[in-house]
């Protein structure tokens, strides 16, 4: 597809399964996307800028001065080895960090609600 001009977006389909998780199952695409032959930059691409470029937002997906200030910052190399996409070291969203201990929390619990059929 991507040969042919198709572009690719990462998004799940969210919340038509519910045991994904939105941010966590992004990682799980990243790395189907890269098996089926994407390189590690253009699976990232496919989940930031040529994701907001299908979405029509030009506020999403770059750095620079008038895009959103949501950053995720890695502790590896996703470039090397798309795995390394679930080493979250730090996030900022709005510009603001985010206490990742507290949204791993909320992350545990909901995948627990999913995992005791809970609604």
């Amino acid at each position: 597809l991507q040969a042919a001009g198709v572009a690719i977006g990462t998004g799940s389909d969210l919340p038509a399964a519910p045991q994904l998780l939105p941010g966590a199952a992004v990682h799980q695409e990243l790395v189907a996307l890269v098996e089926a032959g994407l390189s590690p930059a253009q699976a990232l691409q496919s989940a930031t800028r040529v994701a907001a470029g299908i979405l029509g937002r030009d506020d999403l997906g770059r750095l620079e001065a008038g895009a959103r200030a949501d950053i995720v910052v890695i502790d590896g190399d996703p470039l090397q080895a798309i795995a390394d996409s679930r080493k979250v070291a730090a996030v900022w969203m709005d510009g603001a960090p985010v206490a990742l201990e507290q949204a791993w929390k909320a992350v545990d619990e909901a995948l627990e609600a999913v995992a005791s059929g809970a609604p």
